[in-house]
């Protein structure tokens, strides 16, 4: 197998990676040790992603435990702020005290305070635990991806790939599943009690199976002296500070705050200005050349035009993938009054979709020789059809079965964007720049997911703020603001002109984000270059 690509930063020579045994580099782990290994490092990918989406069945039994409806769309937020804040943080933290000791501090600090919030007895508590258990799980999920690189040849990347894309597409969508039939049968906390035992499991399987000195363990490469001065301290600080702000400005936009208010723009605004710094203190880092401290965000990765498609592939199908998995769902539960655990199960084709497409992309590429670019074009092709076509839906046609196709098609293109840029990545950047281009890459989907998911629901809630107190009084709208189960309670004419308004705004969510995928066209073309990456 043979890898062929440019350099990111001398973009006229040409790179080739040649297959090798894996027994000619000690540093590659073999055998059974490599199969534990893989199921332990699986098992933590798979528990902080499915612990995304596993909560938002929940919330509404959650606030009424714990008396504090106003807040409870913080308990998904505070997880995703410090899950997307911390990635390229704990990565580049890795590089410096090791990829062991930061994945079983990590997935510690996960396992710890998923107990903790099993056993959180007001709405405060719970955020703030949740706040901590998603600083693990970023770890978890950053550093496991850097492993799976580094634990096997070149040659068996896009199998991996296709590992992590799985993984991820099938823990958010089954989350909304396990989360409704826990609902359905006893208590909210277990969502989180369960994490307890499955992480322990993990654990152990790391600490037994992950090699102390990882990726320095074989004795062919030299590990770098523990030095924290060698970290982005700064850096780190801004890119927290400006990540925060926008998600909790675009947050409370979708809580019904206007556009204009204080407490959107003000946060928004800031974090701009974060932003601008940010990006100034790292091109300074970067320039001096001295490696002292190692930028969290080289940048040199905003001069190479193929790594800034990537990331910028991965921020518009991370807002199509996570928008699909939250927004679908909740469309059959207001619109068709499903229970969470069957609007879940309506969601099963597009979860299956993303891992298929994954796996066509690491077989056509790596079978056919085929420039790993051309996925792309098509993944975009495929997106933009199925979320225009599922936008068209009728209150007729609501149950119409084509929809099925229509999430199916949708999926694959998502799978097959997430599988090229998952593959790509390591073989068109430097390999001091593993750890944060990858939890890069990742980040920015993440923070995609959460930004794109806030603004269209504070689209479609300006606009049923704006229409259903025509139609309402004022007790039955905040009902149904409380939960979409009031409105089969509602009589005719009123339940059916709701259930009416409510599509109409899912189907608003859907054409923007055909925008996002098209978009990714436009991305994929600040690619090109002359000699295409092949996987073969």
């Amino acid at each position: 197998m043979e890898a062929t690509t440019k350099s990111p930063e001398a973009q006229t020579q040409e790179v080739r990676v040649t297959e090798s045994s894996p027994e000619e580099n000690p540093n590659y782990i073999k055998g059974l040790r490599l199969h534990l290994l893989t199921i332990g490092l699986c098992l933590g990918i798979f528990l902080v992603n499915f612990e995304i989406s596993i909560v938002s069945t929940s919330l509404v039994s959650i606030t009424d435990d714990l008396h504090a409806f106003g807040r409870s769309s913080w308990i998904i937020t505070a997880y995703l702020l410090t899950f997307t804040a911390f990635m390229v943080i704990l990565a580049k933290l890795s590089d410096s005290i090791g990829r062991k000791s930061v994945l079983l501090a990590c997935l510690f600090i996960f396992t710890i305070f998923s107990g903790a919030c099993g056993a959180a007895q007001s709405m405060v508590q719970l955020i703030i635990l949740r706040a901590l258990q998603g600083l693990g799980g970023s770890g978890v999920y950053s550093v496991v991806l850097i492993v799976m690189f580094e634990m096997v040849p070149p040659q068996r990347y896009p199998r991996y790939s296709v590992y992590v894309t799985a993984l991820f597409a099938i823990s958010l969508f089954s989350g909304p599943l396990v989360g409704g039939a826990i609902n359905r049968s006893t208590t909210w906390r277990w969502i989180f009690l369960l994490n307890v035992p499955a992480g322990a499991m993990a654990l152990i399987i790391l600490v037994f199976c992950m090699p102390n000195r990882f990726p320095y363990h074989g004795g062919s490469t030299k590990a770098k002296p523990t030095d924290l001065r060698n970290i982005d301290t700064v850096g780190a600080a801004l890119m927290l500070v400006a990540l925060t702000l926008l998600i909790t400005g675009f947050e409370e936009a979708s809580n019904f705050m206007p556009w204009i208010s204080a407490q959107v723009l003000a946060p928004i605004l800031v974090s701009l200005l974060a932003w601008v710094a940010f990006l100034s203190y790292e091109r300074a880092v970067t320039s001096r050349g001295n490696n002292r401290p190692e930028p969290v965000f080289p940048w040199r990765f905003c001069t190479s035009r193929v790594i800034m498609g990537i990331l910028i592939n991965s921020f518009l199908c991370g807002a199509v993938f996570t928008s699909c998995i939250i927004q679908i769902p909740l469309r059959f539960q207001a619109v068709n009054h499903e229970s969470p655990w069957h609007a879940g199960v309506r969601l099963i084709p597009f979860g299956m979709a993303v891992p298929v497409g994954a796996f066509l992309t690491a077989a056509i590429c790596g079978k056919r020789r085929m420039p790993i670019i051309y996925m792309l074009f098509v993944a975009s092709l495929l997106q933009a059809l199925g979320l225009a076509f599922m936008s068209r839906l009728t209150l007729e046609r609501v149950m119409w079965k084509g929809q099925y196709g229509l999430q199916f098609v949708t999926g694959l293109g998502c799978g097959m964007s997430i599988g090229v840029v998952t593959l790509m990545t390591p073989f068109v950047i430097e390999k001091r720049d593993l750890a944060t281009s990858t939890s890069a890459v990742v980040q920015i989907r993440m923070l995609s997911g959460a930004l794109v998911l806030a603004i269209i629901t504070a689209v479609m809630n300006s606009n049923l703020n704006r229409t259903l107190p025509q139609v309402l009084t004022d007790q039955e709208l905040f009902r149904v603001f409380q939960s979409t189960d009031a409105i089969a309670m509602l009589g005719e004419p009123v339940r059916t002109e709701v259930k009416e308004t409510f599509l109409k705004g899912y189907n608003m969510q859907l054409r923007i984000l055909v925008g996002f995928a098209g978009a990714e066209v436009l991305a994929t073309l600040l690619m090109w270059q002359e000699d295409q990456v092949k996987i073969a």
